[in-house]
C-alpha cells in the first residue's frame, strides 16, 4: 500500500519511471538516477514555508538564494507572531519576501498590549497575493477598541489581487466605522469563509469588495458574535455573483444574526445555487430542523437554487413532529422550481451514544423521498 505521505502525482512520476520488473532495486535506481523525479519532489517540499521568529528565517534565506530555482516553489507563505513583534522590523524577511512570489498568505498573530495591530508594512511588497487567513490572538486582554482601529483594513489594501479571505480567530472587538472613515477596498473578493471575526469595522468596510463573491462560508461560535452584515454598514451587499454559501453551527446563532445574514443573501442574491447548514446540536432554543426551516423562511423563493445540505451534529435528533413537515412544505411549495438534491450530512466523529439510522431520516421526508431527492452522507 502506497505510503500516505506521498502526494499521487509523484507516485504516478515514479511508477512510469520505473523498469519493467518493477522491483527494488529498479525503484533505488529510478530514484537516484531519474531527474524527472527531482522537480515534483521539491514543489511539494518546498511548497508550504513557514516563518515563526527571525532565527528562523535566516537560514531559509541562504537556501533561497544558494539555490534560485526552488523560490518558484513557494506558494503558502505561513507567518507567525507569539511573543515579541519581529515581522514589521525583520531586515532577514525582507530580503527573503524580495525572492518569493506566494500566491496564500497565513498569518498567525498574538498580540500584545503595546503593539500596534497589523503593522507590517513589510508584506506590501507580495503585490502578487491571492488568499490570506488570518488567525488574531488577544493573551494579553487588548479587548475592545473604541476609537475605531483600521489597521485590518488599511492591511488587506496591500493586495490589489486579493480574491480570497478567511478569518479564523479575530478575537479583537472593534467599533463599526462611520461612513468615509476608511479608504474603499481596491481588491474584490471571490470567497470569504468567517469562522470568528469581532472586527466589525472590517466586515462593514469588505462590503464593496463583495461584488464578485462566489462562495461564502460562516460559522457562529457563540450567540453574542457580531452580525456579518449591519444596518449600519456603508452601503447594502451587492452578492449578484454570489453562488454557494455555508452556515456552520447555524443553531448557535441569535435570531437577530440568522435574519441579518438570511436576509442579505435573499435579497441581494439572484443565482444562488446551493447552500449548507450545519448545525451543532447544543442549542436550546430551537431544534437543528426549527432553525433550519426558519432560515430557508427568510431566506425566501430562490428559483435557480438546485442543492441543500444539512448537516446533524447528534446522532440522536428527533426525526419526527411539524419541523420535518415545515421543511418538506418549503422545499416542495414552489419557492426552490430547479431544487435537485437534499442531501444529509453525518459526522463519523459526532459525540452521540446512538448509532445513526438512516432510515429515520428518510422516513421524516416521505414527500421527498418519494421524489428520490434525498441522500444520506457521512463526514
Amino acid at each position: 500500500m502506497p505510503s500516505p505521505r506521498l502526494p499521487l502525482e509523484l507516485l504516478y512520476a515514479i511508477i512510469s519511471h520505473l523498469g519493467a520488473e518493477k522491483d527494488y532495486a529498479s525503484l533505488c535506481a529510478c530514484a537516484s538516477t531519474c531527474r524527472a523525479l527531482v522537480s515534483p519532489a521539491q514543489a511539494r517540499i518546498f511548497g508550504s514555508l513557514t516563518l515563526r521568529k527571525e532565527s528562523r528565517t535566516i537560514p531559509w534565506l541562504a537556501k533561497l538564494q544558494s539555490t534560485p530555482h526552488i523560490q518558484t516553489y513557494v506558494k503558502h507563505l505561513l507567518l507567525a507572531q507569539y511573543h515579541k513583534p519581529w515581522i514589521q522590523h525583520s531586515e532577514v524577511l525582507h530580503r527573503t519576501l524580495e525572492l518569493l512570489s506566494p500566491y496564500v498568505i497565513s498569518l498567525d498573530i498574538r498580540h500584545q498590549v503595546e503593539n500596534t495591530r497589523f503593522d507590517f508594512p513589510v508584506l506590501s511588497q507580495l503585490r502578487c497575493v491571492e488568499e490570506i487567513s488570518l488567525t488574531e490572538r488577544d493573551p494579553e486582554g487588548l479587548g475592545d477598541i473604541v476609537n475605531r482601529d483600521h489597521a485590518l483594513p488599511t492591511f488587506l489594501n496591500y493586495f490589489p489581487n486579493l480574491r480570497a479571505i478567511t478569518f479564523n480567530d479575530c478575537w479583537v472587538q472593534v467599533e463599526r466605522a462611520s461612513k468615509g472613515d476608511i479608504a474603499a477596498p481596491i481588491f474584490r473578493l471571490e470567497r470569504l469563509y468567517i469562522h470568528t471575526c469581532y472586527d466589525a469595522s472590517v466586515l462593514d468596510w469588505l462590503v464593496p469588495a463583495l461584488s464578485s463573491l462566489k462562495t461564502l462560508h460562516v460559522q457562529y461560535t457563540d450567540p453574542n458574535s457580531i452580525p456579518i452584515f449591519s444596518d449600519t454598514a456603508p452601503s447594502p451587499p451587492q452578492l449578484e455573483s454570489l453562488e454557494h454559501v455555508e452556515v456552520r453551527d447555524l443553531d448557535r446563532a441569535s435570531n437577530a444574526e440568522l435574519r441579518s445574514l438570511m436576509a442579505a443573501v435573499g435579497t441581494n442574491t439572484i443565482n444562488l445555487l446551493s447552500i449548507t447548514f450545519m448545525t451543532s446540536g447544543s442549542s436550546s432554543e430551537h431544534s437543528p430542523v426549527k432553525a433550519v426551516v426558519q432560515s430557508l423562511l427568510i431566506l425566501g423563493a430562490h428559483r435557480h437554487l438546485q442543492h441543500l445540505a444539512i448537516g446533524f451534529f447528534e446522532e440522536d435528533d428527533p426525526v419526527d413532529g411539524s419541523p420535518w413537515d415545515e421543511l418538506q412544505d418549503l422545499l416542495l411549495g414552489g419557492r426552490f422550481p430547479a431544487l435537485q438534491s437534499v442531501k444529509f450530512l453525518f459526522s463519523l466523529y459526532s459525540s452521540g451514544t446512538n448509532p445513526v439510522a438512516p432510515e429515520h431520516f428518510i422516513h421524516a421526508v416521505p414527500r421527498l423521498a418519494l421524489k428520490k431527492m434525498i441522500s444520506i452522507c457521512y463526514a
